[in-house]
């Protein structure tokens, strides 16, 4: 008799359903309702087909597999097409469907908007469950790696050495042209050569042609949306820069947005959004220095949001740091500025543009003719016209700012801890640190829709007793799927009820 534990024999007929092999509390059950309680039409999936050849996926059975993917860290297309032929789990999700790979993908990349409200119901159903604050966000962002290696990324000057490079080698090859005259065979090899090089050299040219067309700065081959950025320490990456808004509360992302510029002017955008999907503006946003510019603070005070910006390093020192622009006292009334040395600096009352990139910002001159005389004047500046300030347009949002954050640094400090939550959780421990989509920033964004909802899934499920959000998506089901319209706002009022009185109940047993 054997001492060891044995298995079944493989040639036994068992008889067993697809629903036995499923837990009752397993998470896919959730995954289940929740789809089933979207309604996918309004979100903007394409629901209706032509009868001609072979019948569609629905959406439904397509978004199910790609958000199971999504929560258990795959998200390859072939693996997922693998996963529903030996996946009891998403044979049960899917009831046996095995859609192709190709099926799975074109889904993934030709339904961002819809992804985008799918997530946005995330954000409903967290706000449902009083998870969102709606009083404290923080805003950041982060790179992920576009499927564009950096022999694919061109600018200019990359482009010129190209192109410097094949002007060298054929004139190389012209002097071995004259070294071989005669020699047919190797005349024939340096001529195509030759040939090759002009072509590479008419590529080069191209990418030159379309970024002074396009007035961009680069040019990326594979994904041509993606964009050479800096990640940290002064490493670059050929990338994605995507921006977050986090509530404080549950530490639960309320809006996203795929980008392919820096930081310097996403703040407002993000905080319109921020205001919109919270419906009020008795919030405050906490951002870091990348996000210090003064179009940014005018736009946010118009919204009527309160922000705290880290302050950004001083750009440039007088040769004594305490003669540096900050130690300067502005007067609003008499719009001068008083020098440490307590001279007065006046301006001639004209706006001079100053060039950053593509904006351009209204700038003042301040300057006094004390400076000549002034015995300071070598600790102050290396200018020997005497020290000149610059003051924006923007300098009484920037400067209402910094007060903010010298009054409120405990609460600034938080911003670390809210929003590089789902970064970490994101990148590190589900290491989706790249785009698995090319081609467009369309195609990015629902790629990192699909991972932002399953981000926000996952912590509804851990914060919610799993019970409760069952009921509560199956009343969701019977809305939009058990009756018809006349009988809809019956259920609505219902649901509704079962909130207010129901939410006593809630259980937060997991972190």
């Amino acid at each position: 008799m054997s001492k060891f534990i044995t298995g079944k024999d493989r040639n036994q007929t068992e008889f067993f359903c697809l629903e036995q092999t499923v837990d009752k509390d397993n998470i896919v059950r959730i995954i289940d309702l929740f789809v089933n309680s979207l309604s996918l039409k309004d979100l903007g999936f394409k629901t209706d087909f032509i009868e001609n050849g072979r019948p569609a996926y629905h959406p439904a059975d397509l978004l199910k597999l790609s958000l199971y993917g999504y929560l258990n860290r795959t998200r390859s297309s072939r693996q997922l097409e693998k996963e529903c032929s030996r996946n009891m789990e998403v044979m049960w999700l899917l009831k046996g469907l095995v859609p192709d790979h190709n099926t799975i993908a074109n889904f993934r990349k030709n339904n961002p908007r819809a992804i985008a409200k799918v997530f946005q119901s995330t954000v409903s159903l967290a706000n449902h469950f009083n998870l969102i604050g709606g009083k404290l966000v923080a805003g950041d962002s982060t790179k992920l790696r576009a499927q564009n290696s950096k022999k694919n990324n061109f600018n200019p000057s990359k482009i010129e050495r190209h192109i410097a490079y094949i002007d060298a080698k054929l004139l190389e090859y012209q002097s071995l042209l004259a070294q071989a005259d005669g020699d047919v065979i190797a005349q024939k090899e340096i001529q195509e050569k030759v040939i090759k090089s002009k072509q590479q050299k008419q590529k080069y040219q191209d990418y030159q042609k379309k970024i002074d067309d396009t007035g961009s700065t680069q040019i990326s081959t594979s994904d041509p949306d993606s964009r050479q950025m800096i990640t940290r320490n002064n490493i670059t990456e050929v990338a994605y820069n995507v921006q977050t808004v986090v509530d404080e509360k549950h530490n639960i992302p309320i809006d996203f947005k795929v980008t392919n510029q820096n930081d310097s002017k996403a703040m407002g955008a993000m905080l319109r959004r921020a205001k919109t999907i919270i419906g009020h503006t008795d919030f405050v946003a906490l951002y870091d220095k990348g996000y210090h510019t003064g179009s940014e603070f005018e736009y946010a005070n118009q919204l009527g949001i309160e922000v705290l910006v880290a302050i950004p390093d001083v750009a440039s020192h007088a040769p004594n740091p305490d003669f540096d622009v900050e130690h300067f006292v502005y007067d609003k009334q008499s719009d001068t500025l008083t020098c440490p040395a307590n001279q007065t600096l006046t301006n001639n009352g004209n706006w001079y543009n100053k060039v950053n990139g593509k904006s351009i910002t209204k700038m003042k001159h301040y300057k006094t003719s004390a400076c000549l005389t002034c015995h300071l004047m070598p600790q102050c500046t290396k200018n020997k016209r005497g020290r000149l300030i610059e003051r924006s347009q923007h300098a009484d949002v920037i400067h209402q700012n910094k007060i903010r954050i010298e009054q409120n640094k405990a609460l600034y400090r938080k911003r670390q801890a809210i929003v590089e939550h789902p970064y970490g959780i994101i990148k590190r421990q589900w290491d989706f640190y790249y785009i698995m989509t090319k081609k467009s920033i369309k195609h990015a964004s629902a790629d990192v829709g699909l991972i932002f909802i399953a981000f926000n899934l996952r912590r509804i499920f851990n914060l919610i007793e799993p019970n409760l959000m069952k009921k509560y998506l199956k009343m969701l089901w019977l809305y939009f799927d058990g009756f018809n319209d006349h009988f809809k706002a019956v259920v609505k009022e219902y649901i509704f009820s079962y909130t207010v009185f129901g939410f006593c109940n809630l259980q937060f047993n997991r972190s």
